[in-house]
């Protein structure tokens, strides 16, 4: 995936140019997380090494502070990271392919600006996670700009678009590291009730619709008492949160 010349150019160029002018060494004078990291080869396995999610998600959010604007704007860390996270670039092509024909340059661009004012030091957690997460965000928003009169329209779980309230967890430090809809669909495969989370996004829905009636609204469209909605959105979260950590590993 590194290789591909697509996303920023040529990736042995970039990996034989860090490697030649000991790059990563110098790196590591500021960043303790960069340091025995020779060469790029070095770092790719601290990232790739899927059993040590600290450690890679260390390494990511060192390069990640040297690129970002408040952190050292370099240049070579921005390239370097957008080869890393490429399959996250093609993860989003994919999903929203449909929305514009030049749909990599969209994504590759906001993923640029998103590392530049990544806030490193705010939330240093699941940095693969958050960055995938925002990109969606700032894509949708720009490619289906959400009509207030129609509320339908555009990729949203509530009516007011502000999924991350769905879920009021705080497994790695708040629910904006959440790409919620994502964790959604992770949960059903996990095992989660779907009948349940169906349930949770009715009953935010009817908050939002009707702050004041409308958990008694969903539940008797549910045909079930408001004492039975409350015990089963309360179980529905708890599952919730027991699978929070995995999906921010698997994604990171």
């Amino acid at each position: 995936m590194f290789h591909d010349p697509t996303i920023v150019g040529s990736w042995p160029a970039l990996a034989a140019r860090l490697d030649g002018d000991a790059v990563l060494t110098r790196w590591a004078t500021s960043q303790p997380a960069l340091a025995g990291l020779t060469t790029v080869a070095d770092l790719v396995a601290a990232c790739s090494d899927t059993s040590e999610y600290e450690r890679s998600n260390a390494v990511l959010l060192a390069l990640v502070q040297l690129a970002a604007i408040d952190g050292g704007s370099d240049d070579d860390a921005l390239a370097l990271l957008l080869h890393l996270l490429s399959g996250l670039v093609w993860t989003l092509v994919r999903q929203l392919r449909d929305l514009s024909p030049d749909i990599v340059a969209v994504v590759v661009g906001e993923l640029v600006c998103q590392i530049r004012r990544y806030p490193w030091q705010r939330r240093p957690r699941a940095v693969a996670a958050n960055l995938r997460a925002d990109t969606r965000r700032a894509v949708l928003a720009e490619l289906r700009p959400r009509d207030r009169r129609h509320p339908e329209r555009g990729e949203f779980l509530t009516a007011d678009g502000d999924v991350t309230r769905l879920i009021p967890i705080d497994p790695l430090g708040g629910t904006e590291d959440l790409d919620v809809v994502d964790l959604l669909q992770w949960a059903v495969r996990s095992g989660v009730d779907a009948a349940g989370l169906e349930l949770l996004i009715a009953t935010e829905r009817g908050r939002d619709l009707s702050p004041q009636g409308g958990d008694s609204e969903v539940a008797a469209k549910y045909g079930i008492s408001t004492r039975t909605l409350y015990r089963r959105r309360s179980r529905t979260l708890s599952a919730l949160r027991a699978v929070a950590n995995d999906y921010l590993a698997a994604v990171a």
